[in-house]
């Protein structure tokens, strides 16, 4: 079946390479629709989509544009009229994947506009900028994006040029083929969201078992940030039942200055939506940093060192008090039954008795402010375990049968 595949390219500078896409998807039995998001100069090919009629989506005249100074606002203003174009396309029917090439400033854009689709939507970037620490995490954001490092500049027709472009149609290509299971959200097997990280795998692993063995289909996001942004997106497209959040703790990291940092969103999309949830303290009490990054006073507090990457850190007494008020703020929105569950015994799996972080009255600063300023309709349950405890697990797992029945119970 024939797939409508979108060409992202600067075609003042790659129409070649961007015609050597076309063609390879042509042949490959499906329609390529090149949009140009050039702002150099006039195209060195025909664009299926015009620069042109890029700027003036996003609100501009790309004669302006061309003729700005303010480079970073011409972008911007490229990126969302390409954006406004691909969801155009993609409700119409008339988008069943996307490709783009280029550096570090072309990847910046085609992933934002890649972003604006779907989970799902099959997204191929190839990029000579992926080996860039700084801007590799960018490109990837919240989306499903797949990323192939070009490692030569994609720049001519060149055999090496060629044989990258070859593979990566046959990628995109395949992508659109195949035909994947749907997300669309199944009443006889509801997704249900699930976060968690190392420190709590136990409990995870035990509540996604527990959760699929009643008739659920468990959707884990690894509390790094970016999967939590995702989950959120997801959450707010009505894809998911319910949420069990064993793992808010991006928002501690943020802040604190930690790094795991996701939207500003985090623990309030559910809760708008009326989506029952269940909430733990997993790793709240807790924010990270490199050991390059581990000041003195850092060094005085306790902590964890798990490799030269990630030093798990404990708050202070202060911060807990401060964090109480962030997490009790944006659970208060929830219109929706939540349960908040604190597990006495630690909060991660590196912070239970005889562990380096163990420290549990620290832990109560944060509960006692929480249960100051939480709403009475969220109950606040204490459980005599550790986070990665089985107790601890099954009373998670029972906390989720009764919002999901208090939501029933709200219908009718």
């Amino acid at each position: 079946m024939e797939g409508k595949i979108a060409i992202i390219a600067t075609l003042d500078t790659k129409g070649a390479e961007a015609d050597y896409l076309r063609q390879l998807i042509l042949k490959r039995g499906h329609r390529p629709v090149v949009i140009d998001i050039g702002m150099g100069g006039q195209p060195l090919i025909p664009a299926d989509i015009s620069a042109d009629e890029i700027a003036l989506c996003g609100g501009a005249e790309i004669d302006k544009l061309r003729a700005s100074s303010e480079r970073r606002k011409a972008t911007q203003t490229m990126t969302n009229g390409a954006i406004v174009k691909v969801k155009e396309l993609y409700e119409a029917g008339r988008l069943d994947g996307i490709i783009a090439i280029g550096g570090a400033s072309g990847s910046l854009v085609a992933t934002a506009i890649m972003r604006a689709l779907p989970f799902g939507v099959p997204k191929f970037m190839v990029s000579s900028a992926v080996s860039m620490p700084a801007m590799c995490g960018g490109f990837f954001g919240s989306g499903d994006i797949t990323i192939m490092h070009s490692v030569v500049d994609i720049e001519g027709l060149n055999r090496f040029v060629a044989n990258t472009l070859s593979r990566a149609v046959g990628a995109i290509c395949g992508m659109v083929e195949t035909k994947a299971p749907s997300l669309t959200l199944d009443k006889a097997r509801p997704f249900v969201a699930i976060t968690g990280y190392g420190y709590t795998e136990k409990c995870a692993h035990y509540v996604r078992q527990a959760v699929e063995e009643r008739g659920y289909e468990a959707i884990r996001f690894h509390a790094t940030g970016a999967p939590e942004t995702a989950m959120e997106e997801l959450v707010d497209r009505g894809l998911f039942a319910a949420v069990i959040d064993l793992v808010p703790s991006s928002i501690t990291h943020a802040m604190f200055g930690g790094t795991r940092i996701a939207g500003p969103q985090r623990l309030e999309v559910a809760g708008r939506k009326g989506i029952p949830q269940v909430v733990a303290p997993g790793g709240v009490n807790t924010f990270a940093r490199t050991t390059d990054e581990m000041t003195p006073e850092l060094k005085a507090r306790k902590h964890y060192i798990m490799d030269e990457r990630r030093v798990t850190i404990r708050l202070s007494a202060e911060e807990m008090t401060k964090s109480a008020v962030v997490y009790a703020d944006k659970l208060n929105k929830a219109v929706g039954p939540a349960k908040f569950l604190v597990p006495l015994r630690g909060w991660t799996s590196v912070d239970r008795e005889g562990a380096p972080l163990y420290e549990p009255e620290m832990d109560m600063v944060f509960v006692s402010e929480l249960r100051k300023r939480l709403k009475p309709e969220i109950e606040i349950r204490e459980i005599d375990a550790n986070i990665e405890d089985p107790a601890f697990a099954q009373a998670v797992v029972a906390a989720f049968e009764e919002v999901m029945r208090m939501k029933e119970a709200s219908k009718t």
